[in-house]
């Protein structure tokens, strides 16, 4: 997200909301938009407690 936010030919972002499940903070999509989180990295955190939920042994 934030190597796309910085590249002004970047205009596609694969996001798909089934993963806000396993999130700790859901993006937000407003008007077809996403702004990258506010924080280094990758901009995602898994909530570890919700992927062991859904895990499949």
């Amino acid at each position: 997200m934030h190597l796309l936010a910085a590249t002004p030919t970047a205009h596609w972002l694969g996001y798909v909301s089934w993963a806000d499940n396993i999130l700790q903070e859901p993006l937000v999509v407003s008007d077809g938009y996403i702004a990258p989180p506010n924080r280094p990295g990758l901009g995602l955190a898994w909530s570890e407690e919700n992927v062991r939920r859904f895990r499949v042994d």
